[in-house]
């Protein structure tokens, strides 16, 4: 008894000798070390884009390796996914958790719905998809999405010159513009291709060369092939453009499901993104040219990092930002035949 009236009364002292709320002993919500460790990670599943499952699992992995009581909401990349992803966001928060991993299937439904301003006790972190004109996120952890259209870009005219010729066909498959990731990605392309487009030295058959153009509907494969369908009208039989700047795996298979249904065996240069097992496939077998590896156990570890930081109240290191948003970025890999 009198040993449990010392630890009793120490324990009172220890509360009260205590500068910061952080570590205090309160019972409340904002001061309950269990509390504090709650994160909410809201994910698209994996019905158009395989890559969320890695996703899943790295985020998974690196938050139970902090020691977070990590719930997991994914949502379908459609409009109905979209709807729901927001409804699950207005549920994590309702429900008392403070540090929320978001990748928004819809950037734009999130800055609608208004919950990221209401609350601003609320860390908001995005994960590999940056939600725009909102001043209200805490940090970004991604990569620089210009870059890769660039590294894509770069990789189709190092083959233009290669080749040596004078004139050479492109054509674009770009992501929805639900994703605010996608015009990055076309973006970047642009800021190397278009005076080669403009002088007429990369010949767009199609004429289809804004995003406005060149966006498919989705990410999914369907869509990528349907784009391409398109694309080739404007090709004879048997014929097909030299390069396909494919912003993902997923469109990069679309167009070769389209070239293949349309009789051609010898495929342009595709581009991609993702470092899928598909891609890899393809890339081996020569249906795809280039994907490039975005390094997901790097950005997952970045996001965890950014969120054991804002608990414990400690700085976080970020060069780079996104509309002003602070934002960290994994490096990214081009992988091709020689990479397997």
């Amino acid at each position: 008894m009198r040993n449990r009236l010392f630890w009793l009364l120490a324990t009172i002292m220890m509360c009260g000798a205590t500068m910061t709320g952080l570590t205090s002993c309160s019972n409340s919500d904002d001061n309950n070390n269990d509390n504090q460790k709650r994160v909410a990670v809201l994910l698209p599943d994996a019905s158009s884009l395989a890559r969320w499952t890695i996703d899943k699992a790295n985020l998974e992995a690196v938050m139970g390796a902090y020691g977070f009581k990590t719930s997991f909401y994914v949502a379908p990349e459609t409009a109905e996914g979209a709807v729901q992803q927001v409804e699950q966001l207005r549920s994590a928060i309702n429900d008392g958790v403070k540090y929320i991993v978001l990748t928004a299937i819809d950037y734009q439904k999130i800055n609608e719905s208004g919950l990221i301003e209401q609350h601003p006790d609320v860390k908001v972190v995005c994960h590999d998809r940056f939600v725009l004109d909102n001043p209200h996120v805490a940090y970004i952890s991604s990569t620089d999405t210009k870059e890769i259209g660039r590294t894509q870009a770069m990789f189709l005219l190092n083959h233009y010159h290669s080749t040596g010729v004078a004139t050479m066909t492109i054509e674009f498959l770009e992501g929805p513009q639900t994703d605010i990731n996608a015009k990055d990605y076309y973006d970047g392309a642009m800021e190397l291709l278009k005076k080669y487009i403009d002088s007429e030295k990369l010949i767009v058959q199609s004429g289809k060369k804004e995003y406005s153009q060149v966006k498919t509907d989705s990410w999914n494969i369907a869509d990528g092939k349907k784009a391409m369908q398109d694309r080739l009208k404007v090709y004879s039989a048997g014929q097909r453009p030299d390069m396909i700047l494919a912003a993902n795996d997923n469109l990069a298979q679309g167009a070769i499901e389209a070239l293949t249904e349309a009789g051609i065996t010898d495929m342009p240069v595709i581009t991609g993104q993702d470092n899928t097992a598909m891609a890899q496939a393809n890339i081996k077998s020569g249906k795809q040219t280039m994907t490039i590896d975005k390094n997901l156990k790097d950005m997952a570890y970045n996001t965890a990092m950014i969120i054991n930081s804002l608990i414990s109240h400690s700085p976080v290191h970020a060069s780079q930002s996104i509309s002003n948003i602070p934002a960290i970025y994994s490096k990214i890999t081009i992988m091709t035949q020689d990479s397997y």
